[in-house]
């Protein structure tokens, strides 16, 4: 999923103490999460399990993306908790196809009593539906949101050649040259897409998207210097970051990223922006609001390993936030407004 705040007015960037208190709000935020969905879980678990048996069979939870991609590796490891946890097997299913919308509405047509979940991202729960004309299910309708589990924040990153090091340096460059800036992105409706242009927004600069048929072509041409920068993904864009082919402008997560402590977050200049993908678990239509709750806690509870957080952050750049059933519904609606006015905005075509 997809999170952002708005409006944002350009600021001067906080320093040391002001980024501390952020960074240790952004720790209480998630603890919080945390405490609350493992309290749900506890206090109520004897009512929640005698009213609602669960899992009383293995728990098959499709993921509209193909093996090896970050919404499987992802739900792999959340799997291997959670099967401890119910002492139940979770079976991942891949369905990938139509940008994510051949698993989602298998996930739609199944049965309600939390034994078929969905695993998965921002495109076929909040953006397909401005960009298709045609949908075989409604995501607000035919899906319960069961819970957040991890964000993946971006990194806008420059040809370590070009001369930019920040934000300001991004946006002096850009106003040098009158047809502006470029930035490559692996394809023309991928969230980095809407990141840059929102970037560019806040900036008021002119910044034109490149968009390649995948993400290791766009690092490419940027390294080569066909692109100005690049927005993409902590695991594709940090390797090149030590190598010293790429200069990370700005992360775009709400605090500075672990790992890249010295990369300043674009709220620092464009105060309140946020735009992160997420992970999302979801359920038919019909659930129980009661079992809802409870598989958020246990997912919670889940997430709340060391070794699992370490790993999620170590191999997909993911951030662990988990949140229940009615933030997960708050952010999806949020997310589909604001995407759907961007997508209007920027003329962008409807198949």
């Amino acid at each position: 999923m997809f999170a952002m705040r708005e409006p944002w007015a350009p600021d001067p960037v906080p320093g040391d103490k002001e980024l501390g208190r952020r960074t240790r709000s952004g720790r209480r935020v998630w603890l919080a999460a945390t405490a609350g969905l493992a309290l749900a879980g506890g206090t109520r678990s004897f009512a929640v399990r005698a009213q609602h048996p669960f899992p009383v069979r293995p728990v098959r939870v499709i993921v509209p993306a193909g093996a090896g991609s970050g919404p499987d590796t992802a739900m792999r490891f959340l799997a291997e908790g959670l099967s401890a946890r119910w002492g139940q097997p979770v079976v991942v299913d891949n369905r990938p196809g139509a940008s994510g919308n051949v698993g989602t509405a298998a996930a739609a047509r199944a049965e309600r009593d939390g034994h078929v979940l969905l695993f998965a991202q921002t495109s076929p729960l909040a953006l397909n539906q401005h960009l298709m004309r045609s949908m075989p299910f409604d995501p607000a309708r035919d899906l319960t949101p069961v819970a957040l589990t991890m964000s993946t924040p971006f990194v806008l990153a420059a040809n370590s050649h070009a001369g930019m090091r920040t934000l300001s340096d991004l946006a002096a460059r850009a106003q040098e040259r009158p047809e502006g800036l470029t930035f490559a992105t692996g394809g023309a409706t991928s969230l980095p897409r809407f990141v840059g242009e929102q970037v560019a927004r806040g900036l008021n600069l002119r910044l034109t998207n490149v968009p390649y048929p995948a993400s290791p072509q766009a690092v490419q041409d940027t390294i080569a210097g066909r692109t100005d920068l690049m927005i993409d993904g902590t695991p594709l864009i940090a390797p090149q970051l030590r190598a010293g082919n790429l200069v990370a402008l700005a992360v775009t997560s709400a605090v500075r990223f672990p790992g890249l402590e010295e990369v300043p977050t674009v709220a620092e200049t464009l105060p309140g922006f946020e735009m992160n993908g997420w992970f999302t678990l979801l359920a038919p239509a019909g659930l129980p609001t009661p079992l809802a709750e409870r598989i958020a806690a246990d997912v919670a509870a889940v997430l709340a390993m060391p070794d699992l957080r370490e790993r999620l952050l170590r191999e997909l750049g993911a951030l662990v936030f988990p949140a229940g059933p009615a933030a997960t519904a708050a952010a999806l609606e949020r997310d589909r407004a604001v995407l759907g006015r961007l997508v209007r905005e920027l003329g962008l075509p409807i198949e």
